[in-house]
């Protein structure tokens, strides 16, 4: 027996994280659905999509609805609904960095919509519409309903989806390099844009990745000179035990991932060079938005940036220098980041104007980057 209306989520290659489930949940509110299903590309549509007369099918488990309460999109019959994805767009102007001030500002979002399919993340849809053939899949039937695709009337179904920022070069990064480095270790280095883009300008540098993601060491394959999957700590050790040494190490946006940062930056110093440079960002846990969040009794984890949910460890500027004395690393400089603007900074400044010590400077920082010597 069928239900009204369903939510769908297609399976990846291991078990949902917490984070993961935090997401679906809020799919769950956001489309006001009364069954879920997780579904794998190769099973049976027939089998899969009878349990509902409407569906929403998450095609990108990174993705969290900012938009929808509890309403079926308007469409057509005989077409689906292309759940869009929005801008980070936050209220009053400026870039949303959190999920409350995504939401704050989705009322004012211009919706963008990829060119193909493959870049929804999320389709809405009546079976009756669709009618699932015998012996197609799931991944099949789904191509097949994306192709009838419609932007939903109601303007209600929109969401934020986060790219990968390791596919593109970070110049705030790369530039604290210099051309005469000649064998780097780049920890964390998911697609390996970076450590190309410096490849590219230093002949004859060498760079070595480390990279726990299988697929996105892959990717990184293609670019740098090698790449070794597992966790960073176990492999600098190794690399360490084995001889090799490391005139430059790059931690970017990895130690906040990490149990315990100081450890790793410990087994970065076991293997380097005389003098090697080593450069490290973090994300600022004194933001602006997660201030502002925390003072509105929010904290909201979610894929990907400041609050990301498979954060560890919280960094701020103090206590990324001295996490790198204790590893046995000269900080040289620590530089903020401002990044895009949060929204009504102004007006949130002004509000804490006369605060005893108070570092508004700080506030604005996004992200922290250190620039350190081997001690």
């Amino acid at each position: 027996m069928s239900t009204a209306a369903a939510i769908g989520f297609l399976a990846g290659g291991k078990a949902p994280d917490y984070g993961t489930l935090l997401g679906r949940l809020r799919w769950r509110r956001a489309v006001g659905a009364g069954a879920q299903s997780e579904m794998r590309p190769g099973d049976s549509a027939l089998s899969a999509f009878s349990a509902a007369d409407r569906w929403t099918v998450v095609l990108d488990p990174a993705s969290l609805p900012v938009g929808g309460r509890g309403r079926f999109p308007d469409i057509r019959p005989g077409a689906s609904a292309a759940v869009v994805r929005a801008p980070l767009a936050g209220p009053g102007g400026g870039v949303a960095h959190t999920l409350r001030e995504l939401e704050a500002g989705a009322e004012s979002a211009r919706p963008g919509e990829p060119e193909d399919a493959a870049g929804f993340p999320a389709l809405a849809f009546r079976t009756a519409d669709f009618p699932p053939a015998p012996g197609e899949t799931v991944e099949e039937y789904l191509r097949r309903v994306a192709e009838a695709r419609e932007r939903p009337a109601n303007g209600s179904f929109l969401t934020w989806a986060p790219d990968d920022p390791s596919q593109r070069e970070r110049p705030e990064l790369s530039a604290r390099f210099p051309r005469d480095v000649r064998r780097l270790v780049d920890v964390g280095c998911g697609s390996g844009a970076t450590g190309a883009a410096l490849k590219r300008r230093a002949p004859g540098l060498s760079v070595t990745g480390i990279e726990r993601d299988p697929p996105a060491a892959g990717r990184a394959r293609g670019v740098l000179d090698r790449v070794l999957v597992g966790g960073a700590e176990e492999i600098l050790a190794g690399l360490a035990a084995a001889g090799e040494r490391f005139d430059a190490f790059l931690f970017g946006d990895v130690l906040e991932h990490t149990e315990d940062p100081i450890a790793i930056l410990a087994a970065a110093r076991s293997a380097a060079a005389a003098q090697a440079l080593l450069v490290a960002s973090v994300p600022n846990v004194g933001h602006l938005s997660l201030v502002r969040d925390l003072v509105l009794g929010r904290f909201d984890p979610v894929p990907a940036g400041l609050a990301d949910a498979s954060h560890l460890r919280w960094f701020a500027r103090p206590f990324l220098g001295s996490a790198l004395e204790e590893a046995g690393w000269s900080p040289q400089s620590i530089d903020g980041i401002s990044g895009a603007p949060p929204p009504d900074a102004e007006s949130f400044l002004a509000s804490l104007a006369g605060w005893p010590g108070l570092d508004p400077a700080a506030l604005l920082v996004y992200q922290w980057i250190a620039v350190a010597r081997a001690a």
